[in-house]
């Protein structure tokens, strides 16, 4: 097949686009590069929280070396404590289960200088974000979330 060649109304033959090419194929591998490391780093950099129950938080808990997550269960009543420590410094403590009627494993919680909400009850459903440390699950501040049957009965 032969090679054909464009002119100029002068006579001078156009350059063939190989330049622009390079620069697109190269543009295209850099930019594919990029989306596979933000999706890669956004998968194994901890930015996903795993969402738990108790008895699946007991289960896993090798594994999870401290990472941040959220443990859901409900609140047993006769653990609720509160200490004011001085102005500036409280502990909340208390358990939850997964099932009242069958509480099998209990977690310890623990929410340093956040104050004593009013939906912590017995009975409550909490919703806890934290880590876990030394066989406590410690609250991130403002991680606590609480849900009251009584407040949604008909």
């Amino acid at each position: 097949m032969a090679e054909s060649t464009w002119m100029k109304e002068q006579g001078a033959a156009l350059d063939k686009p190989r330049q622009s090419m390079w620069k697109l194929v190269v543009l295209g591998i850099a930019l594919a590069s990029a989306v596979i490391f933000l999706i890669f780093n956004a998968v194994n950099a901890g930015g996903t929280q795993l969402y738990l129950t108790v008895d699946e938080f007991y289960a896993k808990q090798a594994s999870l070396g401290g990472r941040d997550l959220r443990v859901s269960g409900w609140v047993v009543a006769d653990t609720i404590q509160y200490t004011q420590i001085d102005a500036a410094t409280s502990r909340l403590e208390f358990d939850i289960v997964d099932s009242l009627e069958n509480p099998g494993q209990r977690l310890h919680i623990v929410a340093m200088n956040e104050p004593k909400p009013d939906l912590l009850q017995g009975d409550a459903q909490a919703l806890v974000e934290g880590h876990a440390e030394n066989g406590i699950f410690l609250s991130n501040p403002g991680g606590l979330l609480l849900k009251c049957p009584t407040r949604y009965e008909e």
